[in-house]
């Protein structure tokens, strides 16, 4: 490239020369440095505003941890409160103590109280019938008094299946009853068995059920 010569020139256009090599220089460092720059500063700031908002967000959370923790508290007082409504358990010798508390109470006769086995869960339904018979000799008015207090446990207790009859000495106690109170237990969904195949044992014989 052949050299530019000033020689002869006038005094400007060495001028002109020199601010057009000047803004060479700076276009150029601004392209190489300081874009490069610029792009880290966007970057910088954008995982600022990131964590600015992360920051929000968990300083949001923490003032509601007291409101979690109180709705938490009252959750388990309600699951609590169910429990004792509709037990997943039968708790059979304390309803035998409340119950000969009210027959005690009543100034009755316990003839029997008969615990069966508890029924499988019918429909899908969460919750076993569990029938309790009772049989008791006592006075009229005592007996309806019984079936009010029955029906105040903390767990669900019907009565039903009330046969009633006069005895033939009437001097302490006038009348005979035998009911069921009726009470449920809860019973833990199972698991969905897995899905057969429908494939055959070795040798081509059907596998077999439980039972003989």
């Amino acid at each position: 490239m052949a050299a530019i010569s000033l020689e002869g020139k006038p005094w400007y256009y060495g001028l002109a020369i020199g601010v057009v090599l000047a803004g060479g220089m700076v276009f150029a460092a601004d392209y190489f440095l300081i874009e490069d720059v610029k792009t880290q500063i966007k970057s910088a700031e954008s995982q600022i505003k990131e964590l600015d908002t992360k920051i929000e967000q968990g300083r949001s959370a923490q003032r509601k941890l007291p409101q979690f923790r109180e709705e938490v508290h009252r959750l388990e007082l309600e699951l609590e409160k169910l429990r004792r409504i509709l037990p997943s358990t039968r708790n059979t010798e304390e309803i035998i103590k409340k119950i000969k508390s009210l027959v005690d109470q009543g100034d009755f006769v316990l003839h029997k109280m008969t615990f069966p086995k508890i029924a499988p869960a019918q429909g899908g339904d969460p919750y076993a019938e569990w029938p309790i018979t009772i049989s008791v000799d006592g006075r009229y008015h005592n007996l309806a008094i019984l079936f009010n207090r029955l029906s105040n446990f903390s767990r669900i207790m019907n009565v039903e299946q009330i046969n009633i009859q006069a005895l033939s000495n009437q001097q302490d106690r006038t009348i005979t009853s035998e009911f069921v109170a009726k009470t449920f237990v809860y019973v833990e969904p199972s698991a969905a068995p897995p899905p057969t195949t429908g494939t055959k044992p070795a040798g081509g014989a059907p596998a077999k059920s439980g039972g003989t």
